[in-house]
């Protein structure tokens, strides 16, 4: 059986890379109708701010290092992993240091993050663990070893959901019960990051090496930027949206519904992250045929998948969520229309990074988020949660826009990638979305079309083997 998943087939690592992330990433999508009873709008909202500020915090932790694993898997060749070894070891000493001086600053920190010490130091080491996940997944899927991609997210998912679960429904502190949520999702995620640590350094032993130190942090630096500016766009509506006095309970509202659409999101990082390496295998070779075959496939599975999501979400949405939920139903098309412009933009963002320009990719993020935290601000106080929807939205898709600008008309390559199945996929989920408000409550007609989309895209990929 671990013969069978490790074969470096497409299809294969598509799948099981895919299960992976999807795993990994959606676990809160996954946990969501427990959680949201167990902890009720007001504490499932707290929680949300808290875990917003986590992912901040991830970015900066580790530099994004990390993320030079890509290319240099094929730049290092077969000095791989010393390569992989040295830079996990430059990726702790940064966090250290890193960690301990936002510890010092937690005196000013503390008047913007509103945590008390203890949770502040519990956000910090969890950022710190994720940035070691996230080390070692870019290396699996680069590596093409969807087994131990898959067997991590496994692990993780039962370790902190039980916990989780156990520490809420046991819990007699006089501490807010989010907290619960806080130490149940942190404690199982920072020893999974010390067992991935010592599993790389046993099979390679650390080591300095100036060569691959400063291509990592070259590489990694900028999107430091890049990642934060993400974290703006994705984070920063419900930081704002507590900042301009929007009532806990609407936060947990708008939470609920940007973590119950996120699974389109979630979706859409694991087909990416499957994806790059196809991609940039066929980006060596020029094989731009067969690339741009593989693109309108892509898209094809995508919009499918984002229209058929659409099409059923009303009624799920009930099923994970009480009626106290249910008022922010009509969000779900923007969000959803705003994970398809970060699909659409990806395309020109893996080619950026194919070709190593992270300064272009952090530019193009930086001033999405500084116009998006502007749209934030004039659409919050107005209209509270959907303000912040269409804010998100609308920084997309400037996002987009810029990318490919970026692409289209630098001087350094011909950007070999079409764009016709990309836009006529856009038209189809914004018809979608005009169609949901039109037929909201005709669960009948939507399911109908949401399994008639379903059936199609099962004998699309049948029929032609291959899931791009």
């Amino acid at each position: 059986m671990k013969w069978k998943l490790n074969q470096e087939s497409e299809n294969s690592q598509v799948f099981f890379n895919f299960i992976a992330t999807v795993i990994r990433s959606g676990i809160a999508f996954l946990t969501m109708p427990l959680f949201t009873r167990l902890l009720g709008t007001e504490q499932y909202g707290l929680y949300s701010v808290y875990h917003s500020w986590q992912a901040i915090g991830s970015c900066i932790v580790g530099l994004s290092i990390g993320s030079a694993l890509g290319t240099g898997y094929y730049k290092f060749g077969k000095d791989y992993y010393k390569f992989k070894s040295s830079t996990l070891l430059e990726g702790i000493m940064i966090s250290i240091a890193i960690i301990f001086i936002l510890l010092l600053c937690y005196p000013i920190l503390h008047t913007i993050v509103l945590y008390p010490f203890s949770i502040f130091l519990i956000l910090l080491m969890e950022a710190f663990a994720q940035f070691v996940m996230s080390f070692a997944t870019m290396g699996w899927i680069y590596e093409k070893n969807a087994l131990s991609n898959m067997l991590f997210a496994i692990i993780s998912l039962l370790l902190t959901t039980s916990i989780s679960i156990v520490l809420l429904w046991n819990w007699k502190s006089n501490l807010p019960l989010y907290y619960g949520r806080v130490f149940g999702t942190a404690l199982p995620t920072i020893l999974i990051a010390i067992g991935i640590v010592i599993g790389i350094f046993i099979k390679q032993l650390p080591h300095y090496n100036k060569t691959y130190w400063i291509y990592s942090l070259g590489f990694g630096l900028p999107l430091v930027f890049h990642q934060l500016s993400q974290q703006i766009l994705g984070q920063s509506d419900r930081v704002m949206m507590q900042m301009f006095g929007i009532l806990a309970d609407e936060i947990g509202i708008y939470s609920f519904f940007y973590s119950f659409c996120n699974i389109v999101m979630i979706i859409l990082t694991a087909l990416n992250n499957a994806w790059c390496p196809f991609l940039y295998d066929n980006l060596q070779k020029k094989d731009y045929d067969e690339l741009n075959r593989k693109i309108k496939n892509y898209v094809q599975v995508f919009t499918v998948l984002s229209v058929g999501f659409l099409m059923l979400s009303h009624e799920v949405a009930k099923i994970f969520a009480d009626n106290t939920y249910w008022s922010g139903i009509s969000l779900i098309p923007i969000l959803v229309l705003s994970t398809y412009f970060v699909f659409i933009y990806q395309f020109a963002v893996n080619y950026e990074f194919y070709m190593a320009k992270t300064k272009v990719v952090a530019t193009g993020t930086i001033v999405a988020g500084i116009l998006n935290m502007i749209a934030n601000t004039v659409l919050i106080p107005r209209w509270g949660m959907y303000g912040a929807a269409i804010a998100t939205m609308l920084s997309y898709v400037i996002l987009s826009c810029i990318h490919f600008f970026v692409v289209r008309y630098w001087k350094l390559e011909r950007y070999p990638l079409r764009t016709a199945p990309v836009i006529a996929g856009l038209v189809i989920v914004l018809f979608a979305s005009i169609i949901y408000y039109v037929i909201a409550d005709l669960w009948f007609l939507r399911w109908g079309i949401g399994a008639a989309l379903g059936i199609y895209l099962v004998l699309s990929i049948h029929k032609r083997r291959s899931i791009f």
